[in-house]
């Protein structure tokens, strides 16, 4: 049985040291991009990200990350951003960075994934309506931060789950202000046990660098009509070591 969705995160600096990561896997659009980002962080995060995407589809496919080819088209302007696709595959795929760290996932179903850095919270941070949360937040997820005694924490777990779930719709920020998750435990469930929420199913992001908080939301699969195969379940989580093995059976050696 396949699993419902394959996950990754790593270190920017560590999966850009392994053969093959470099603009070259990119399309000309995406090569556009990276040549606008404004520092060799920027540059650097949005390559990994990418890269380490395309071996979460690879991984799922049987076939070569050089082959991914990922597009993004903004529904409102046209631009070459908004939700990432694959081309020529049945699917999904979402990725972020934040400061050093990638993640990335795919799924046979619509994925969303976010992670964000403790350290990368602004002066402020963790106190909902100094920094305009309090306009995606409900009020019970507010009263909770507030009486947390770990607010930085708790704010960023409940972020990182709405940014999720907010790939996985593409419903915007604005529109997660009515979803109240202050009944989620504000310490991250195990990746066998995922929040059920409606027909999505949410799983926090346990095997992340210290100072990491992530999320991943996947439409939950639709049972089977009659006698056959069984949905996919569960989260496979990929570490470096297995990034490496499928490098290495693409052809690519580390």
């Amino acid at each position: 049985m396949t699993t419902a969705l394959t996950v990754a995160v790593a270190e920017t600096e560590r999966l850009l040291a392994l053969p093959g990561a470099d603009a070259s896997v990119l399309t000309a659009a995406e090569r556009r991009r990276l040549a606008a980002a404004r520092s060799e962080r920027a540059r650097a995060d949005f390559l990994a990200a990418r890269f380490l995407a395309r071996l979460c589809v690879a991984r799922r496919t049987g076939g070569s990350a050089r082959d991914v080819v990922l597009e993004q088209r903004c529904p409102v302007c046209a631009g070459p951003h908004g939700r990432p696709r694959v081309r020529d595959a049945r699917c999904a795929v979402s990725f972020s960075y934040a400061d050093g760290v990638v993640a990335a996932s795919a799924a046979d179903h619509p994925v969303g994934i976010d992670v964000e850095r403790l350290s990368g919270l602004p002066a402020g941070g963790g106190a909902p309506g100094r920094d305009g949360s309090g306009h995606f937040l409900t009020r019970g997820e507010i009263d909770r931060v507030r009486g947390s005694p770990s607010p930085r924490s708790v704010f960023l777990r409940t972020w990182v789950r709405k940014e999720a779930l907010v790939k996985l719709t593409a419903r915007g920020l604005p529109g997660m202000a009515d979803v109240d998750l202050s009944h989620l435990p504000t310490h991250p469930a195990h990746r066998d046990r995922p929040h059920r929420l409606g027909r999505h199913l949410l799983y926090d992001l346990c095997e992340v660098p210290a100072d990491v908080i992530g999320a991943v939301a996947v439409t939950a699969p639709d049972p089977p009509a009659g006698p056959g195969p069984a949905a996919a379940s569960g989260m496979q989580s990929l570490t470096l070591d297995d990034l490496i093995d499928t490098l290495s059976i693409q052809g690519e050696e580390p």
